[in-house]
């Protein structure tokens, strides 16, 4: 692709979610895990610089993702609440008020912390008044709190990114991968695949035909055949797509770029797609 420039805060007023997750086709991809992570700070700086801003949603025990999109806040951000770091009921309620509010400091005025409790709903007050809560939380509620969150998040974007995500061990009802894509598409908001990492997103890809995955190994993503939940979620996806009428042709890209975003594992390439398709579709 030709170098396209982008205009001065392209992406301004725009908010951009980043659905990334670790992905167990790393190691047969000839990729670590360390690739996955300069891809998400590559596309990071390039949106902040665009003028844009970004909405994710994370874990910060263990560190992650998180820690990376935070540095790039620092570094590249300009301006206030260019990042919102959405926490569920599962993530919150394994930190301390003191770690809470040792996030909320380190955001500062660049970005902003939001809580939710197990339904979506935002938790005001949370950093001066909670103290950690040493009960486990069941299975099935924070199932739905993850499911919570993907929908809260939905709100609150304009445009989404997937990379990677588990296709085992998940922790909600479906891979989060798959479901925040058939949410993003449920609200018709554009959707932009990486599948060069593998895991949910290549099988979201492969999915919505965005690309059929010829460059990859056989058997390609990695998943359990046997889990039928992928099965269901796969199903949920076409059916969204195909009631929403969404396409991947109003997304910025031509097919060819298209599948270039979907098989690239190059940090730069990828934030150059989808930065150039985000700033067609502001223009």
């Amino acid at each position: 692709m030709a170098t396209e420039l982008i205009p001065r805060n392209a992406l301004q007023g725009f908010r951009v979610g980043l659905s990334v997750s670790d992905s167990d086709d790393l190691e047969r991809l000839g990729l670590s895990q360390a690739h996955a992570e300069l891809a998400v700070g590559e596309l990071a700086r390039a949106v902040l610089v665009a003028g844009g801003s970004l909405v994710y949603g994370g874990r910060i025990k263990p560190s992650g993702f998180t820690q990376i999109l935070m540095h790039e806040v620092h570094r590249y951000g300009d301006g206030q609440n260019i990042i919102t770091l959405c926490l569920a009921a599962p993530e919150h309620r394994k930190l301390s008020r003191r770690e809470l509010d040792d996030l909320g400091q380190e955001l500062g005025t660049e970005g902003r912390l939001v809580c939710l409790d197990e339904t979506g709903r935002e938790i005001h007050g949370i950093l001066s008044s909670k103290a950690k809560d040493p009960d486990p939380i069941p299975e099935d509620e924070a199932r739905r709190s993850y499911s919570s969150l993907r929908r809260y998040m939905r709100t609150i974007t304009d445009a989404r990114v997937l990379i990677g995500g588990k296709l085992s061990g998940f922790k909600g009802s479906i891979p989060g991968i798959i479901e925040e894509a058939i949410v993003t598409i449920e609200k018709r908001q554009p959707l932009y695949v990486s599948a060069g990492f593998g895991g949910a997103a290549a099988l979201v890809a492969q999915q919505l035909d965005i690309d059929d995955l010829s460059w990859a190994p056989p058997d390609f993503p990695t998943y359990p055949t046997e889990d039928k939940r992928i099965e269901q979620a796969l199903e949920s996806l076409d059916t969204v797509a195909l009631s929403s009428m969404w396409s991947a042709s109003s997304l910025g890209l031509d097919r060819r770029a298209l599948h270039r975003l979907a098989a690239s594992h190059r940090a730069s390439e990828i934030a150059s797609l989808v930065v150039v398709g985000l700033s067609r579709l502001t223009r």
